[in-house]
């Protein structure tokens, strides 16, 4: 197994002697979990606004997870969470939110697909999604992805990744989006395949303007040195739209883990790519993220991330915005069913828009129960 995945996985498992038994045993290889978690977080700028009003949030989040298919072909988990907030002061803010989903895969060694499905009710407001009140939307997500061997040193991959966003207040634009990755995979040693890739991207909008992105690209993937892993892709992206002439940009998409030491991985990445905002406007979003989760004893794991995105708009919106988070983390596992996770987020929006502007203190404790 490569250091750094090791190294995440022990970090979320905290050990084997901690892992939680299961509510339910189905069969041989299914079980059910019922999952829980209650929270609390003080929040300086509950709306990302330049003018700040804070709140104190409570969190109940019961739900259940099943697991299903140890040691099969098929496997994966199916997951239901019911997320009620309460806000200390401004009580018409509270919200009952449902997410489902569903994440599996199926591996035979010569052909490996990942399917997964999720819907989920949102009301938190983000860089990209804010009014004067917390901006109530329906996300949803489908992906199919498939790879299968071509030859005993290559291998072919496709896939189609549907996404969609369905505001629930006026002045926002509901989105459509459909990607079809394509990659032809070689060999290059035992631990790294090469790539050669074309990503199609369809863009529907019910206000702005629909669009098509093409990704062409090279990249590599796998066990670049015995500490370094994961996956790069550098090329071109062009965007067409349906009125209006077409706009293009050198794309990358990165994520990469090295193993500091058996206890320690640092994970980081660059991506360069096209969006849209939720107001409809085209974006190109250059972000580059660092972050560092280390296991420092059974019971106590911590981390920290940094990220910072260039947002650059087109059209009569024209400008480029500047978004920096920054985060720290601690949890510590009580026994196998309960744990307690503690946090501090930054957030700082620049913005030659008129109050648009803001900066954000967010402090959280919650604790996490799975039995």
């Amino acid at each position: 197994m490569k250091p750094a995945i090791r190294i995440l996985i022990a970090i979320a498992a905290t050990g084997v002697s901690l892992k939680a038994a299961p509510f339910l045993t189905v069969g041989d290889s299914a079980e059910l979990f019922l999952t829980g978690t209650t929270g609390i977080r003080a929040d300086d700028n509950i709306l990302l606004a330049s003018n700040k009003t804070s709140d104190v949030i409570y969190s109940v989040t019961p739900g259940f997870d099943f697991v299903y298919g140890h040691n099969a072909l098929y496997s994966g988990h199916i997951y239901y969470q019911e997320a009620w907030n309460f806000y200390n002061n401004h009580h018409k803010l509270n919200t009952d939110l449902s997410s489902v989903g569903l994440d599996g895969s199926y591996n035979d060694q010569k052909t490996k697909v990942h399917y997964a499905a999720s819907w989920a009710q949102l009301a938190q407001n983000t860089v990209d999604v804010r009014s004067n009140n917390l901006v109530r939307r329906d996300v949803g997500n489908v992906l199919l992805n498939g790879e299968v061997a071509a030859t005993d040193k290559s291998s072919l991959s496709a896939g189609v990744n549907f996404n969609s966003i369905d505001y629930k207040r006026a002045g926002f634009d509901n989105s459509k989006i459909t990607e079809v990755p394509l990659n032809y995979y070689y060999e290059y040693t035992p631990k790294t395949d090469l790539s050669l890739g074309l990503t199609f991207r369809d863009t529907k909008l019910n206000v702005g303007s629909d669009s098509k992105d093409y990704f062409y690209n090279v990249g590599a993937r796998g066990e670049f040195t015995p500490k370094l892993s994961g996956t790069v892709a550098v090329g071109y992206t062009v965007r067409d739209f349906t009125t209006g002439p077409s706009q293009n940009t050198f794309g990358i998409q990165s994520s990469l883990a090295y193993a500091l030491d058996e206890k320690t991985s640092v994970q980081f990445g660059v991506t360069n790519d096209f969006g849209v905002s939720g107001q409809g406007d085209t974006q190109r979003n250059l972000t580059g993220t660092v972050g560092v989760q280390s296991l420092i004893s059974a019971n106590w794991s911590v981390g920290t991330s940094l990220s910072y995105r260039s947002i650059h708009y087109y059209g009569l919106s024209a400008r480029s915005d500047d978004y920096f988070e920054g985060s720290v983390n601690a949890t510590y596992i009580v026994n196998a069913i309960v744990s307690v996770t503690g946090g501090y987020t930054y957030r700082d929006y620049s913005s030659k828009l008129v109050d648009s502007s803001f900066t954000n203190n967010v402090f959280s404790i919650a604790a996490n129960i799975r039995y």
